[in-house]
């Protein structure tokens, strides 16, 4: 009996034991999602605590992104995954031992920020690369959207999961609980068994770097698209994360529920367009990308528009179709048609683009809430993703990316 496309990846034992992995391993940072900012309140922290954490972990890994870039592509990448898990795993567990025996500081969970941010600058290109090598070519977007469904199903369970471990049994059961599954992800990954591939070449590692960043501004696409994502992600990302809370509180007048209902609802977004992108074939990748961003901003812009709860969650749920599709499509056209010897570097570098203006939303975004209020700072942010994914198919390029 033929199975339905969605399922093809999963034949793949290798790919199935990834996906089985990532799926825990995510699922499991939710839950320290909601533990982290409590945890840190309740040793007398504040919004600024919460904040810093936040930015150590950014800056941590865009510090190392082209290292780890480079390094996905001069050892196996099985190893670095295997090696983020261990890691983490392992500074999630003494966070929860600190936490259980009241010896916990805010120093110990900055710590655990740039272990993560450092971990996650070569975990990233490594999981992105490895993909092609665990399926086919003919079912790659298949895969990436059907790997895109761990985040999908973490986000939906995750954060409850987390509110009812840390009401029940307290937050060091929650770290607890996030190491263990960063165990359980490290236990999957060690029972695959990918293609070996031929070592590269011993040079130096620098040198890996620079030929990374020579092959990508060698490919009009690929270096246009990366740093005008970058102006997508400010205006995307920014209003979302200091707009909408008060959005939320002072235009809709609701509370955290709401917050939370809103947020599920792009959850619902991202299942959606996870199943769709699994079950068809889309040709014209770059035209598709484009038009999934230009949704987002549309989506973004009409919470602002149109300040009511039901349109307000409709709104959300398009966000997060575009947020899968955009992100389906694009590590597919990086996958197809950038060299295998190449890819982790590549990806770092798209990595490294694309999160170059993040640090400034906030500061960006809560000076034009402070001026003008979150509907128009929704307005704004929304409508620069759609000028500049709308400007991007001018470029015959990316119009022609298959």
């Amino acid at each position: 009996m033929r199975l339905p496309r969605i399922a093809e990846p999963l034949r793949h034992r290798d790919f199935r034991l990834l996906w089985l992995g990532q799926t825990v391993s995510v699922f499991g940072n939710f839950v320290h999602g909601v533990a982290l900012p409590f945890q840190i309140l309740a040793i007398g922290g504040g919004p600024f605590e919460i904040g810093l954490w936040g930015a150590i972990f950014s800056i941590a890994s865009i510090v190392f992104l082209l290292l780890g870039g480079a390094v996905a592509d001069r050892v196996p990448r099985r190893r670095l995954i295997l090696a983020n898990d261990l890691a983490c795993g392992i500074a999630v567990a003494a966070i929860a031992a600190l936490s259980a025996t009241g010896n916990l500081r805010v120093e110990h969970l900055y710590v655990e920020a740039f272990v993560f941010g450092a971990t996650h600058s070569f975990f990233e290109p490594a999981l992105n690369a490895i993909i092609p090598e665990l399926v086919p070519p003919e079912i790659l977007q298949t895969g990436n959207a059907v790997r895109g469904t761990s985040r999908q199903i973490a986000l939906i369970g995750g954060p409850i999961v987390g509110g009812l471990v840390i009401a029940s049994a307290g937050l060091p059961a929650a770290f607890g609980l996030d190491a263990a599954t960063f165990f359980a992800s490290f236990g999957a990954i060690w029972l695959a068994r990918p293609p070996r591939r031929e070592p590269a070449a011993a040079v130096p590692i620098l040198r890996q770097v620079r030929e990374g960043l020579a092959y990508t501004f060698s490919v009009q696409w690929l270096w246009v698209f990366i740093f005008a994502w970058a102006i997508v992600v400010l205006g995307l990302f920014g209003p979302l994360a200091v707009a909408l809370p008060i959005f939320v509180r002072d235009v809709l007048h609701g509370d955290a529920q709401m917050y939370a209902a809103i947020t599920a609802a792009v959850g619902v977004g991202d299942i959606v367009a996870g199943v769709v992108l699994a079950q068809v074939h889309i040709r014209r990748l770059g035209i598709a990308i484009c038009l999934f961003a230009i949704l987002g901003g549309a989506s973004v812009v009409g919470m602002g528009l149109v300040p009511v709860v039901p349109a307000t969650v409709l709104f959300a749920v398009g966000f997060g179709v575009q947020f899968v599709g955009v992100g389906v499509l694009w590590t597919t056209a990086v996958q197809k048609h950038v060299p295998r010897e190449l890819l982790g570097r590549v990806t770092s570098i798209d990595f490294f683009g694309g999160s170059l203006l993040l640090p400034l939303a906030p500061v960006i975004f809560a000076a034009i809430v402070a001026a003008l209020g979150p509907a128009q700072a929704l307005v704004i942010g929304g409508g620069m993703g759609i000028v500049i994914a709308t400007g991007l198919l001018f470029i015959r390029s990316i119009r022609d990316l298959e």
